[in-house]
């Protein structure tokens, strides 16, 4: 009578659960589960998780049984966030929350409780993206640029150009014109911009009428490439600008090739603006 009550209570909770075996394979599931991973008992049953699983997230899936081990050596359960895929495509956030559960003969079986968590992590996706993103332009902000840029380009990788750009005369264009037309200056620049660069290329705005472009699979005609693009789409408009770019050399970090392309934009301003300087290849 006891099971028979435990059986009703698993199979109508709201919440989402799945009894797997010490294979990981689904021993039973709930209506709640079935109805989040978009799947019927038939077709889970006797099957794993990778049923469901993000590809991405397959490498976490199969480190479940070392969670597992560190979880009851604590006396702990494990949390796990992970994306189910829905045979419609449809991709779902869930939090996994995973207790060991003796299967016959004490096998060790695992319980999963799960919640949907794709709204949670929309928003916090939000948040972490208006805190790496100029609010003007669109643009990466500094600390886009670093978290994201620098990520996405080892320090050991070649074929990334660094470019340095700032806005000629800018301040006497926000003088004459007011800061509404300045505004509206910087976000057509950037637009330009990121159609110019393409989808290897990064756009930052680095602060004022400053702007940094990573070109990533490129090399230094690629780069002048692009940036005369961008001057033959922004000149008819009125607007220059003065750019220094350079090519990251081996075992050296982003940053360092950002501060060089910086020292050349400063030498392209110094030597009458409205030009592009690079350094000698190494």
């Amino acid at each position: 009578m006891e099971d028979h009550w435990y059986r009703r209570i698993f199979a109508s909770s709201p919440v989402a659960q799945a009894l797997s075996d010490a294979d990981g394979l689904f021993v039973d599931v709930n209506a709640a589960y079935c109805e989040l991973v978009g799947l019927s008992s038939s077709e889970l049953i006797g099957r794993s998780a990778t049923v469901h699983t993000h590809p991405d997230d397959l490498a976490l899936h199969g480190s479940v049984e070392d969670l597992m081990a560190a979880g009851t050596a604590a006396d702990k359960s494990v949390k796990v966030e992970v994306r189910v895929v829905r045979p419609n495509g449809e991709i779902r956030w869930i939090l996994l929350t995973l207790v060991p559960f003796a299967g016959p003969s004490d096998a060790e079986w695992t319980l999963a409780a799960v919640l949907d968590i794709t709204e949670r992590k929309e928003v916090e996706d939000g948040i972490l993206l208006a805190s790496r993103t100029d609010q003007l332009t669109g643009a990466l902000n500094r600390r886009g640029w670093s978290d994201y840029a620098v990520s996405v380009v080892d320090d050991h990788s070649v074929d990334t150009v660094v470019a340095v750009l700032d806005l000629d005369h800018f301040k006497q264009f926000n003088d004459n014109f007011g800061h509404a037309a300045g505004d509206a200056l910087l976000r057509d620049f950037a637009s330009a911009a990121r159609n110019c660069i393409g989808s290897d290329g990064l756009l930052a705005r680095w602060g004022g009428e400053e702007f940094v472009i990573t070109l990533r699979n490129c090399d230094r005609r690629g780069a002048l490439r692009s940036l005369e693009a961008l001057a033959a789409a922004t000149t008819p408009s009125g607007v220059t600008f003065s750019a220094g770019y350079t090519l990251q050399r081996p075992n050296e970090g982003l940053r360092n090739s950002l501060d060089r392309a910086d020292a050349l934009m400063f030498q392209a301003k110094r030597a009458g603006r409205n030009r592009m300087v690079t350094d000698a290849p190494r």
